[in-house]
């Protein structure tokens, strides 16, 4: 499979861009560069005769065409293994592992892995698999009527939150992301067949994960996430914060939208 090295420094200025949008203070008395800070680094460059009508990199060489499909992401897994601080300069290789094909209701979708591993000089501090998928324009999730279950769970936090369209054009500027379905309207209602503009996952993401380690203060081995639904721009939704009855070191975190569904689905492990 494919690899790619990109290196970028940690610089503080970017990541008070982030927290501002956020409205959190990341940074307060810290040398330490906060959890998901990565997502807004190492941003991919392309000249505009190789992005395809999606706004990301045209298909083809190490992704199938998949003409009619919209790509979506749909989670990833991240092993925390040193702490990353603010002027580290990090280097990021990116493998595909893998790019497999499902069916659902006789229609294909394809899951791409993506293995983002980086390094401060030739130790690794972080360890991301990232899973997006590829599905039919006109695809509906089958998922809609998923309800919280809160089994062996303890509930510790809510909070209500919601992005608006300036939240995600700073953001896609900040990773310098120009997928159309966080800015272009039209784009994202007829091609793509969204009701509206979409929350980016690794915006919700950080959101989540700082927010929990705002009040539970300890250092985290490991946090995994699902996109179970589409997060909507000016769309009420809910974080919910739950500790494990079986293992106290799990955190889990929903972000629920109306009728208590599941749009995000997430495993935080402290450090005990």
């Amino acid at each position: 499979m494919k690899t790619n090295t990109n290196f970028d420094l940690i610089d503080k200025n970017k990541v008070n861009f982030l927290e501002n949008i956020l409205g959190s203070k990341f940074l307060n008395k810290k040398k330490i560069a906060p959890y998901g800070v990565h997502w807004i680094f190492f941003n991919e460059n392309f000249n505009k005769k190789d992005l395809g009508l999606d706004g990301h990199p045209k298909r083809g060489k190490n992704i199938p065409l998949l003409k009619g499909y919209k790509r979506m992401f749909a989670g990833a897994s991240l092993v925390f293994k040193k702490k990353i601080y603010f002027e580290d300069k990090i280097k990021k290789i990116t493998e595909i592992k893998s790019l497999s094909k499902k069916k659902s209701n006789n229609k294909n979708i394809y899951f791409l892995n993506l293995a983002n591993t980086f390094f401060r000089d030739n130790l690794e501090v972080l360890k991301e698999i990232q899973t997006i998928v590829f599905v039919k324009n006109n695809h509906v999730s089958n998922r809609d009527k998923k309800k919280s279950k809160n089994i062996n769970l303890k509930f510790l936090h809510k909070r209500n939150f919601k992005f608006n369209n300036i939240d995600l054009f700073r953001y896609s500027a900040l990773t310098y992301n120009s997928h159309r379905i966080h800015y272009d309207l039209e784009y994202t209602t007829k091609v793509e067949g969204h009701k509206n503009l979409l929350v980016h996952g690794p915006l919700t993401a950080t959101y989540v994960v700082n927010e929990v380690t705002s009040f539970i203060k300890k250092d985290i081995s490991r946090y995994s996430f699902s996109l179970l639904k589409p997060i909507y721009v000016n769309e009420k939704i809910t974080l919910k914060v739950y500790r494990s009855k079986l293992d106290k070191s799990v955190i889990i975190a929903k972000v629920l939208k109306e009728k208590n569904e599941i749009a995000f689905l997430s495993e935080i492990q402290f450090i005990s």
